[in-house]
Formats: C-alpha cells, sequence, structure tokens
C-alpha cells in the first residue's frame, strides 16, 4: 500500500501530528491529513480535499472529531 500511495502522491513530507492525524505535505505542495490504523484500532482514514495550510488541515480534523463524538454520544444515548 505504501507503495501505490507513494507513486500517487510522490514524495511526502511529515508536517506534523494533530490529534492523532499526520499532516503530510506532498511534492505538488498541496497538505493531505491521514492516520495510521494501528494507532486508533480504526480502519486507516484520509481526508478526501487537500488542503492549503496547516490550519485548514487542522480545522478538519477538529471537526472530525467532533462529528465522531456527537455519533459517540448519540449511540450511548440511544
Amino acid at each position: 500500500m505504501l507503495g501505490v500511495q507513494k507513486k500517487i502522491m510522490g514524495n511526502v513530507k511529515m508536517i506534523t501530528r494533530y490529534r492523532t492525524f499526520d499532516i503530510k505535505i506532498n511534492d505538488s505542495g498541496k497538505l493531505f491529513v491521514s492516520f495510521d490504523s494501528h494507532l486508533l484500532n480504526r480502519p486507516p482514514y484520509e481526508f478526501e480535499p487537500q488542503f492549503e495550510i496547516v490550519s485548514e488541515a487542522m480545522d478538519a480534523i477538529d471537526q472530525y472529531w467532533r462529528n465522531e463524538t456527537r455519533r459517540f454520544s448519540e449511540g450511548v444515548l440511544r
């Protein structure tokens, strides 16, 4: 999988890790967000859009966790 991902995205460089997600930059200068399944015992996840600046990526991660928290609390309360 890593080889396939590398061919599609070219060389990638890790920028930072934020709330269990990796924010990386590819050769074209676009940021993308993903996490490895072994960190959370969940299927691998990658955000569909690519981002221009790190704060946009962080906002998307925050939104993801707000949605996950809402889904969890709705499931628990039912």
